[in-house]
């Protein structure tokens, strides 16, 4: 049997146990139980609402529309999302909640595991080690399990993520571009993201080519929604923004419940020093996208601990730039590294996070890959690399 045989075995052996702890231990039957006052009923009832003949971004309205379709009381007295995430879920708003909680739950663990497996076999190809223990780490480890009871959106904008990643390195700029739609329905989460994937623009063609198709479809996107509902942007500015970012699983959070004020200034602090390193490395590089999408996750301004299957794709590109380097026992020690912290330190942060109606500690757990991460390329930085190019130059033929 070959190596790649191998690990398409190890793989798949890890994503049907996933499945199979996913149906018989609980997470499926929590769903079930929560299908009318979890995440995807709220996400459900912004198109839900708008077909029903009302603005969701209505307080007086959206409400008593919402509870009346058969959803969760809303937290906020109009919708959480923004327009053209709501109006680009117009079909699933045209089905019944249920019916439309089963296909977004299939489609994302379907698209999930096809992503992971082709960043896999790209960039650790062959390695079954790796590719049983993150492909167990994908539905077993809390981040995933969680986003799957809650009905939320971390898999499939992991899976966008993974399908921009793979369509640049394959130079099919028009798919990355449609696949970065994905990032508006939560850009908080993307910003170091988007200034990752800007900044290569300035010096490769693929990587420009890619930046302005995106900005045009989603700009289009943008402005067609905003016209749709321009009374919008005020009430979600006074209703939903100051109740969502009083707290949440994020640095500013985590040093504010520390210091106060000034552990605000520490965690700004804090994220400029991953800017900083992050930037050392060759623009649009592997190395590159592995800092920076790792950033994203560890310096967003609102992000939960569901959120963290996003991780997922740093750390394979990190792990195959050390195969390539010929640093297995690194790689291994990386990848396996993470897919244990979803599986066995992430529940333990979730659990106090339960026990003090918190979870805003677990922002460690990002920030701890994040300098996993860096550690593990830092000899691969640019001043690293041109030296060694230098050294390479000057040695007799």
């Amino acid at each position: 049997m070959t190596p790649q045989r191998r690990a398409d075995l190890a793989y798949l052996t890890a994503i049907l146990v996933g499945v199979a702890f996913i149906v018989l231990i609980g997470p499926l039957g929590r769903r079930l139980e929560m299908v009318h006052f979890n995440d995807f009923s709220g996400i459900w009832s912004g198109p839900a609402t708008i077909l029903a003949g009302v603005d969701p971004w209505d307080p007086n309205r959206y409400v008593p529309t919402a509870v009346a379709l058969g959803t969760k009381m809303p937290d906020a007295l109009v919708d959480d999302y923004m327009p053209w995430e709501v109006v680009a879920l117009l079909p699933l708003g045209a089905l019944p909640l249920e019916v439309a909680a089963w296909i977004w739950m299939v489609g994302s663990m379907s698209l999930s595991a096809l992503a992971l497996r082709a960043l896999l076999r790209t960039f650790v190809p062959g390695r079954a080690a790796i590719h049983g223990a993150l492909g167990l780490a994908l539905f077993v480890g809390q981040p995933g399990f969680h986003t799957i009871v809650l009905g939320q959106w971390a898999l499939l904008l992991m899976s966008a993520v993974a399908a921009i990643v793979l369509a640049l390195r394959a130079g099919h700029t028009r798919r990355a571009a449609f696949s970065a739609l994905a990032m508006l329905a939560k850009p908080q989460l993307f910003i170091w993201t988007a200034v990752g994937l800007a900044i290569p623009a300035i010096f490769d063609t693929r990587y420009r080519r890619f930046v302005v198709l995106a900005a045009i479809l989603g700009g289009g996107l943008v402005v067609v929604s905003w016209l749709a509902f321009p009374d919008w942007f005020p009430a979600w500015m006074s209703d939903v923004l100051p109740r969502r970012t009083g707290r949440s699983a994020v640095l500013f959070s985590a040093f504010g419940q520390l210091l106060g004020t000034p552990g605000r200034a520490v965690a700004i602090a804090i994220i400029g020093v991953g800017l900083v390193l992050a930037s050392r490395f060759e623009p649009g590089s592997d190395p590159w996208l592995a800092l920076w999408l790792a950033l994203s996750s560890a310096g967003a301004i609102y992000s939960w601990s569901y959120d963290q299957v996003l991780l997922f794709v740093p750390i394979v590109i990190a792990s195959g730039v050390l195969v390539r380097a010929g640093r297995e026992v690194p790689a291994r020690r990386l990848a396996i590294g993470g897919a244990l912290t979803f599986l066995i330190v992430s529940p333990v942060f979730y659990a106090f996070g339960v026990w003090r109606h918190d979870e805003t500690f677990s922002i460690a757990v990002p920030v701890a890959l994040f300098i996993a991460i860096v550690w593990s390329l830092w000899p691969y930085r640019r001043t690293a690399s041109v030296r060694e190019r230098s050294a390479q130059q000057v040695q007799p033929a």
